[in-house]
């Protein structure tokens, strides 16, 4: 199925008083087209007088990809959980940290959910019309950040010559994909990615051809 906005917020109602308490106000709910993830929860932070307030709470679901309900539901629920982290203003060590991971095994394990910290795309996403495939560079840095890039081959050799001069690198490698995931990440000229998690990183690196030519 396809998300709708009603069902959306029909879902969050029902897991909200289901396994949060009702302790979470509703947030704004909306649709996406994003085809590089299923949901997003997004929020503003102001700090003052050393104290951060976080406030305009957004829940985001993709309609790109057509779920069965209890995945769409997984997904909901996932979202949920940054949620009430965020709102209760709980510390976590990361996106995906102690905290996440372990009230995601507890509402898995109570509810006879399936909840994920990373869900598979594959064979969910619509298809998309470009069959050109991706030339995609990925970093590892020395802090422990990952970064993945969608590069137009034009400009690979002058990007190559542009990380040879960047300090911090731990690991880098090419790859050459038709995967939808960077259907919807833009063609880049310059030396620039996208931030993504660790888990993310390995799951989509995984399923890539690694480039054999080198740059």
């Amino acid at each position: 199925m396809i998300v709708t906005l009603p069902y959306l917020q029909a879902a969050f109602k029902q897991y909200n008083h289901q396994i949060f308490e009702d302790k979470l106000p509703t947030p704004t709910l909306k649709l996406s087209r994003a085809r590089t993830r299923l949901g997003q929860m997004a929020y503003k932070r102001k700090t003052s007088w050393g104290q951060t307030k976080y406030y305009d709470f957004t829940i985001g679901i993709s309609t790109a990809f057509d779920l069965s309900q209890k995945e769409l539901d997984d997904v909901i629920i996932h979202e949920m959980i940054h949620y009430y982290i965020a709102y209760t203003g709980l510390k976590d060590s990361s996106a995906h940290g102690n905290i996440f991971r372990s009230m995601m095994e507890t509402i898995n394990r109570r509810h006879s959910r399936n909840i994920t910290i990373t869900a598979k795309r594959k064979g969910l996403q619509q298809p998309s019309n470009d069959t050109s495939p991706y030339l995609v560079l990925a970093l590892i840095m020395e802090d422990g950040k990952h970064f993945l890039s969608s590069v137009t081959p034009g400009s690979a050799h002058k990007i190559a010559s542009q990380l040879a001069k960047v300090k911090g690198i731990k690991q880098k490698q090419w790859f050459i994909t038709n995967d939808n995931f960077f259907a919807n990440m833009p063609r880049v000229r310059t030396l620039r990615g996208r931030l993504v998690e660790k888990e993310e990183y390995q799951e989509i690196t995984s399923k890539l051809e690694p480039l054999t030519e080198c740059l």
